[in-house]
């Protein structure tokens, strides 16, 4: 068996389902059969709108040996801390493949590899016909209320909003009365393919929205690390500091970001 493993927290993101989400569907397309393993119910929940099959709930990356046996493959994508019994992983199981975020400095020794940068990434393609509409991802959890404490820059600015799977419950109201609309979290792929421009603070929803064929921006309303900022200037995305201000010219650039699933698929085949 193959386990995917997608870190997934509300607090955080779930940058990792969306990838493992892409990883799936390839290892699908070959026939080959997956199981997803995640860390909390409601990821699960949206997991099966977005098309993946129940998934198994674990605590933590220390959990994946309760699950997966020496006989199976894992592929773990999390920016957990690698220490105590995960360290034995890669000669445990019959193979790890350990998916190295951007700017991240984690690195599972014994595992095979798989650095994710600018121009190689994991993401969903979806067809859909372009509206000239904005939508504004902040992403999945805003556990500090960050728009609510910057609710004045969204003001007047005609934007639609990404309702993030964590967001907390009656924060919608407060936010419904700046934007024109709300975007549910199972609309997520729709939106992408549909939005012309989006305005987002998560850099892998920057890199799936970019290779949607979507005028992308980032807005920095939290800090912005340095290395960030250097991958968002190679993929000519301009970052918002403290106001929202956007072009409406929707022509397209030339950057090229390839979707490296079917060499993860290749390298796992090599295993099997």
């Amino acid at each position: 068996m193959i386990y995917l493993y997608a870190y997934t927290n509300h607090k955080e993101n779930l940058d990792a389902l969306r990838r493992a989400k892409v990883l799936f569907e390839a290892f699908k397309a070959e026939g080959i059969e997956c199981e997803l393993l995640i860390n909390d119910y409601r990821a699960q929940l949206l997991a099966r709108e977005w098309g993946l099959p129940l998934a198994t709930t674990i605590e933590t990356i220390k959990d994946i040996d309760a699950v997966a046996t020496v006989e199976d493959i894992v592929i773990i994508d999390s920016p957990e801390e690698l220490d105590g019994k995960v360290l034995e992983y890669p000669s445990y199981f019959k193979k790890v493949i350990y998916i190295k975020d951007v700017c991240s400095d984690l690195v599972l020794d014994g595992a095979d590899i798989v650095e994710l940068n600018e121009k190689n990434n994991l993401f969903s393609v979806v067809s859909g016909d372009k509206e000239d509409k904005t939508l504004f991802i902040y992403g999945d959890s805003d556990y500090d209320k960050t728009i609510i404490k910057n609710l004045e820059i969204f003001k007047d600015k005609n934007l639609d909003l990404y309702w993030g799977n964590y967001f907390f419950v009656k924060y919608e109201d407060k936010l419904a009365e700046v934007f024109n609309n709300i975007v549910e979290p199972e609309e997520y792929y729709s939106a992408i393919s549909e939005y012309q421009k989006i305005i987002t603070s998560d850099f892998q929803v920057a890199i799936e929205s970019k290779a949607n064929g979507a005028n992308v921006w980032y807005f920095a309303l939290d800090s912005i690390d340095n290395c960030i900022v250097e991958l968002l200037s190679k993929l000519n995305i301009p970052i918002l500091k403290n106001s929202i201000t956007i072009s409406n010219d929707t022509k397209k650039d030339d950057t090229i970001i390839n979707n490296i699933d079917k060499e993860i698929v290749k390298i796992t085949k090599n295993y099997m």
